[in-house]
């Protein structure tokens, strides 16, 4: 992209850079083989006085863009340039490192001019004093910080005298008709993208939520009816990484009516005197087998009643150490176990120790976010442009940009509902998928869910895009600090963006970040826009 300027401007310019000369960088030197600092006061009076047509060009490459201002070359006169500098990733000035500035002809380099620093963040001011006329590449360079970033303007023309400048040289400063200039946009949010072709998916709108897979949230219930108690190291709390075989809790099962401990321990009594009996009996009649006393099915029928009698005390004895701890050792009290039954984290608690329950009532929730769920619901209307889904953009809540899931990636379609819920007049959409980033269970999100279809137009960040008295508009970079406001036709839109199907061409370059303060500086509102320009 290459602008001019002319005439009055051009006296502008040199007003400005006098007024930065004055100020005495310290930085600036030129030279055609060796360093020597400028002579600012002549420098002051030369441009002040310098009448000559002003050349404004703008240049973009990978790393940074390049807004450059110079009065046209002369042979054997000097021209101050005031060459900004600005990164566009971040879209700062760049304010370190030196710049070269080098006329090139037919591959061979002619002459060489540097600039040691910048005069301030993102403005260099090399003093350039071409030797010969002639055609030239003009190559501006920067180094710093082991980084190198060139620009070159091809067909640059140095001038025999100022008498052989065409009347109509100079000018260009961008065709559009607002001007933001570089301090603002340093100052200030700001960023541009290329408008270009891009591979773009037929979406429909819907409302979604995230949640966790099935497998992957638990709730975890009283086995038995019981009074809750604390497991060996504690009762977990919310947030506690589980595994699925840890013992969240003990449940102590609840007595039976008119039972209490002194019950069960006569019970224990009671049992093993009934053992011991039925187990002499058994040895007695053992022994009258053996002499032929008495018939084997006796023996038999003792042995039967000593094993029911020796399982009537283990039971009781089980019974009574479910609800008698052993003081000595502190141990605590026995009980039928909780186990987590899954890998995750506990999301809820639903009780405390000491808490009563019944058979089946929630102790706890076990959450594994590991995997989730996307249940989208896309309205009616829009479900008849459903083909299969294959994949969505989703923006949760609190995200600002879209997450992909893609059935070509992880991602799985379980299920693209058949049926319209009579309630909400959707059709729900459940994709399963790992999770994205730490997402939460239960997070709502805005989700946009492929078609199927796909193809391939000019489109732009969504960001880019406003809303102007219900009609779309970009706004078009033609220059450094010349813009352009421009109503786009749109169409499809696809994750951050969106297809414009007319008022835009590919390759121009758009306002991404601080449209907004672009369309107050069109509006004259420079103190909302933060207006200055110095150089």
């Amino acid at each position: 992209m290459t602008t001019e300027r002319r005439g009055g401007p051009g006296i502008g310019l040199a007003v400005l850079l006098a007024a930065l000369l004055a100020a005495c960088d310290g930085g600036s030197d030129h030279s055609h083989g060796g360093e020597a600092g400028p002579d600012h006061a002549a420098e002051h009076a030369a441009a002040t006085a310098d009448e000559r047509p002003s050349r404004v060009v703008t240049r973009y490459n990978e790393a940074t863009e390049l807004f450059l201002e110079y009065p046209v070359l002369v042979a054997g006169e000097t021209s101050r340039f005031a060459a900004h500098l600005s990164w566009l990733a971040g879209y700062r000035p760049v304010d370190s490192g030196r710049l070269t500035v080098t006329l090139d002809r037919g591959g061979e380099l002619v002459a060489g001019f540097r600039v040691g620093r910048p005069t301030r963040g993102g403005l260099f001011t090399p003093a350039v004093t071409p030797r010969e006329a002639g055609t030239f590449t003009l190559v501006l360079t920067w180094e710093g910080d082991g980084r190198r970033s060139v620009h070159r303007l091809e067909d640059v023309r140095v001038y025999a005298s100022r008498d052989a400048v065409p009347a109509d040289v100079g000018g260009g400063g961008g065709e559009g008709d607002i001007t933001f200039l570089k301090e603002q946009q340093w100052r200030l949010p700001f960023g541009t993208a290329v408008a270009g072709e891009r591979e773009l998916r037929a979406t429909v709108p819907a409302t979604g939520t995230l949640r966790a897979a099935p497998s992957g949230d638990r709730r975890v219930t009283a086995p038995v009816a019981g009074r809750v108690e604390a497991p060996q190291g504690g009762f977990p709390e919310a947030g506690k990484q589980v595994a699925a075989g840890d013992v969240l809790a003990r449940i102590v099962p609840r007595l039976g009516m008119g039972t209490d401990v002194a019950s069960l321990r006569l019970a224990v009594t009671e049992a093993e005197a009934e053992f011991d009996q039925a187990r002499r009996e058994r040895r007695r009649l053992a022994g009258l087998l053996a002499k032929d006393a008495v018939p084997e099915r006796r023996v038999a029928e003792a042995r039967s009643r000593e094993r029911v009698a020796q399982a009537r005390l283990a039971a009781a004895r089980q019974r009574l150490a479910e609800y008698q701890a052993d003081r000595s050792g502190g141990e605590p009290p026995a009980g039928v176990p909780v186990l987590a039954g899954a890998d995750g984290r506990v999301a809820e608690l639903a009780v405390t120790p000491g808490t009563t329950l019944d058979q089946g009532e929630p102790l706890m929730r076990v959450v594994d976010r590991k995997r989730l769920w996307l249940e989208a619901r896309v309205p009616e209307a829009e479900a008849v442009n459903l083909a299969t889904p294959d994949g969505a953009w989703v923006t949760p809540t609190g995200f600002d940009r879209a997450l992909t899931v893609d059935t070509a990636g992880e991602a799985r379609l379980l299920s693209a509902g058949e049926a319209v819920d009579p309630a909400t007049r959707t059709v729900p959409v459940v994709f399963a998928l790992p999770n994205p980033g730490g997402l939460r269970a239960g997070t709502s999100a805005a989700v946009r869910v492929w078609t199927g279809e796909s193809t391939r137009a000019v489109a732009v960040p969504k960001a880019a895009v406003q809303q102007e008295a219900g009609e779309p508009v970009v706004y078009v970079q033609t220059g450094g600090e010349s813009f352009e406001r421009r109503p786009v036709t749109l169409g499809i839109r696809s994750g951050d963006h969106v297809a414009v199907t007319g008022g835009l061409a590919p390759g121009e370059r758009v306002v991404t970040r601080g449209s907004y303060l672009v369309r107050l500086a069109a509006s004259g509102d420079d103190a909302a826009a933060g207006h200055g320009h110095a150089h």
